[in-house]
């Protein structure tokens, strides 16, 4: 089994140009360091409380809608009357929604258990490729999810729960990777003559509005003003906003849009986080 999973990856690897491999690597350490970042924005370093998970999630959608508002305002010709209900679905599925889930979870779940449950997109992107999408699968795409499943079994009997034993978190998490699914097939049955630049920044002022309107009346001023790590935990925020959600987004929904079979080949193999869910397009 061992030889036949490194001849799979060797394989992959040899197809996909080095381009593809440096966004696969990118994109790995862009999400997988979000926790950290999600983690400092709630507490700060002793551990205290500094934004509440719903502040967290509102300034990161804000902020990343804020940083491409420009590209937006001229993508708004482009659009079609009849994408935008594909628009917000992925702003709300792809973005939204799963940032509340995961700032919601890091209160009380180890980050490295969220990472790991993070693997269970592709499953879901393949399920709801083929049952609602009416998508056919390919062995490399069965193959890649179980080679990420085993993987992230054996991580967490290695690893365990961690601290917490708020298990019933993960829910959030699982749910998250339900919606991560449903956005990407989304991308690729409907959104693929939207340029990746174009639907990233429309998706999030769809959901950016709606969280700058929650942060007007919520305590993040007061806490600015008043807590010694406001502005250090907006700092950590402001960076997942614009790494983890605007810029990784835009990287990710190019390799949506474009379909590449090679490089989908080897995000399966390679990539444990949401990248894998590329293998399933």
């Amino acid at each position: 089994m061992t030889s036949l999973i490194s001849a799979k990856i060797s394989k992959s690897v040899n197809r996909a140009k080095p381009a593809h491999l440096f966004v696969v690597f990118l994109l790995a350490l862009t999400w997988g360091s979000s926790f950290f970042l999600m983690k400092r924005g709630l507490k700060d370093e002793a551990g205290i409380k500094v934004f509440s998970p719903n502040e967290v999630a509102a300034l990161r959608m804000t902020i990343a809608a804020l940083v491409l508002l420009p590209v937006s305002f001229k993508a708004f010709k482009k659009v079609k009357l009849n994408d935008w209900k594909s628009l917000a679905v992925v702003g709300l599925a792809g973005s939204g929604i799963p940032a509340f889930l995961f700032a919601n979870s890091q209160l009380l779940l180890d980050s490295g258990l969220a990472g790991l449950l993070n693997t269970l997109t592709p499953l879901f992107t393949l399920l709801i490729g083929v049952f609602l999408f009416h998508k056919k699968f390919v062995k490399t795409q069965v193959f890649g999810i179980i080679v990420g499943l085993i993987g992230a079994v054996i991580l967490i009997s290695l690893k365990g729960y961690g601290e917490s034993s708020h298990w019933e978190y993960s829910l959030l998490i699982v749910l998250a990777t339900v919606l991560y699914g449903l956005s990407v097939n989304t991308i690729a049955a409907r959104l693929k003559h939207i340029a990746a630049v174009e639907i990233t920044a429309i998706s999030l002022l769809i959901v950016g509005i709606p969280c700058a309107a929650y942060l007007a009346v919520s305590d993040l001023s007061q806490t600015l003003e008043t807590n010694p790590s406001g502005w250090s935990s907006l700092g950590y925020v402001s960076i997942l906003a614009i790494a983890g959600s605007a810029a990784a987004n835009i990287l990710f929904f190019q390799i949506d849009t474009r379909n590449r079979s090679h490089f989908r080949s080897f995000c399966y193999l390679f990539d444990s986080s949401r990248g894998g869910a590329l293998g399933c397009l």
